[in-house]
């Protein structure tokens, strides 16, 4: 029998060099994950006309966005109870959209919430927000440079 000689290797750093390896590819996947990461926009409605029109403009806006998914829920639709729980929804409006789970938003200083109908388009003036399409556009530009 022939004995295998290795020289200039010891098993403290063969297993030092497969840790690096390892350590290597988990950060260099992270930051593909992270990179690739989706920009979620969840819309809830009432299913009426008014709320369904300003849900169209909202899915042509988020159309032109690659890497963001958009997601509705009817305030009507009994499936959604966790999804309105978990966002504490319970009052009546029109619609009310989270990007990437947050509601809340300040641009430019301006601090504003995206629910009910987008300012200067409501239906029902008491259901008139003082959020604009520009808004979403902007949080999404903001969200796709971030991540």
């Amino acid at each position: 029998m022939t004995k295998l000689k290795l020289r200039n290797f010891s098993f403290g750093k063969g297993i030092f060099l497969i840790l690096l390896l390892f350590t290597s590819l988990t950060v260099v996947n992270q930051a593909a994950q992270a990179k690739t990461r989706t920009v979620l926009v969840e819309v809830f409605y009432l299913p009426h006309r008014p709320a369904e029109a300003v849900v169209m403009d909202i899915e042509r806006l988020v159309a032109k966005f690659p890497g963001v998914e958009m997601k509705k829920f009817s305030f009507e639709d009994p499936a959604n109870g966790k999804l309105l729980k978990k966002y504490g929804l319970t009052a009546h409006m029109p619609v009310v959209v989270f990007i990437d789970g947050k509601n809340e938003f300040t641009i430019s200083g301006r601090s504003f919430h995206l629910k009910n109908f987008p300012k200067g388009n409501a239906f029902v003036p008491m259901f008139e927000g003082s959020w604009t399409y520009e808004d979403i556009e902007a949080i999404l530009k903001s969200a796709i440079k971030g991540r």
